[in-house]
């Protein structure tokens, strides 16, 4: 009894190991090599040992048996960890891999086809994506593009397939020609909202957002205010945050400032008291020996900090605070450790609390 048990064992897991996504042990010249044999294109799975969703993806995606008949029917599979293995690091610095899982569909010379980036739950989600990443040869287009075609159509389509990929250095090339090739009545129409809507796209600041602020009237005919001012409220808190947080030169505040004005949406009023802090946070910058500059500051902070969602307010919080820390006298430094306290003791954001935490602790040292 118990050798047949064994022998419905063994046939199962032979049966399960056949019908999973089949990853083979191989180098990518060598799968390059079983992929131009067998008439099939190269799928890489670029993780690394400590991401999540890659984890989440190799125990509960890749074994689903009808996945992996559609893999392994059209692709020598790999994986490569990119801070382990020379493959991986090659490739993600081929490919300027930024976030992971990434996923690539590659041609038996090694040219990327496509890109996938991000996980899913779904195995048969995640099927879709690749037929449809399979169905756009990035790699058709992009010879088509170095060979000069720049027709509206064309460059659009080609657009919109980078982002998917979310190769953004690519795409951020290819919006400029596309601007070139259309005019300017065209670049308002809602076939083209996506590059607007897209917040790594489309920054305030970009060429993009420039031209819906000298358009709003007709960006508002086509794709109506409410959209149009939600989009413009998150581009500008987005942009005003990295400013306090030191990611983003102040050099734009003043045309932000003048872009803001004539607009009304629902955040205004917390956008105004940002623009208060990047403001006097410049100031003080340009002057740190200037008490008055660190003073006007600080008693921005104590006023407006207390009023701001714990959610909001821990985008720049830490380095407002540690900067007028740094540079203030021992009495505003007292009154940012004041600041500090109230802020944990009221603060619903676990975040921002685990933050001020280890903060009070290392002042009480």
């Amino acid at each position: 009894m118990k050798k047949i048990l064994l022998i419905y064992v063994g046939i199962l897991c032979s049966v399960l190991a056949f019908g999973q996504t089949n990853f083979r042990k191989l180098t990518l010249n060598e799968a390059c090599e079983r992929a131009k044999a067998e008439g099939k294109m190269v799928f890489v799975d670029l993780y690394t040992s400590w991401c999540g969703p890659c984890k989440m993806m190799a125990a509960d995606v890749f074994p689903n048996v009808q996945l992996g008949e559609f893999m392994n029917e059209r692709f020598v599979c790999v994986k490569y960890d990119t801070g382990a293995e020379d493959d991986g690091k090659a490739l993600a610095q081929k490919f300027n891999v930024q976030a992971y899982p990434t996923f690539l569909l590659l041609n038996t010379d090694q040219g990327l086809e496509n890109q996938i980036v991000g996980a899913t739950l779904d195995p048969l989600e995640f099927k879709k994506m690749v037929t449809e990443a399979m169905s756009a040869s990035l790699a058709n287009l992009g010879k088509q593009y170095a060979g000069g075609n720049r027709e509206a159509s064309f460059l659009n389509h080609y657009l919109q397939e980078l982002l998917k990929a979310q190769m953004m250095t690519e795409a951020q090339e290819v919006r400029a020609e596309l601007f070139k090739a259309l005019p300017d009545a065209g670049k308002s129409d809602r076939q083209y909202w996506y590059i607007y809507d897209n917040e790594q796209l489309s920054p305030v600041g970009s060429e993009a957002m420039d031209f819906l602020f000298a358009h709003f009237d007709q960006f508002r005919e086509s794709m109506g205010e409410e959209k149009l001012l939600e989009r413009i409220s998150v581009a500008f808190e987005m942009k005003l945050r990295d400013m306090l947080r030191g990611r983003e030169k102040m050099d734009g505040l003043d045309k932000l400032v003048k872009q803001m004005k004539p607009h009304h949406f629902n955040s205004r009023s917390r956008l105004d008291v940002y623009v208060a802090l990047a403001q006097a946070l410049r100031a003080a910058w340009a002057d740190k020996e200037n008490e008055k500059k660190v003073e006007k500051l600080l008693v921005l902070c104590e006023k407006e900090f207390p009023k701001i969602e714990g959610k909001n307010l821990v985008w720049f919080y830490f380095p407002v605070t540690i900067y007028l820390a740094n540079v203030g006298t021992e009495e505003q430094r007292q009154r940012v450790l004041k600041i500090h306290e109230y802020t944990y003791e009221h603060t619903d954001h676990n975040p921002l609390r685990a933050g001020l935490r280890n903060m009070l602790a290392e002042t009480k040292k």
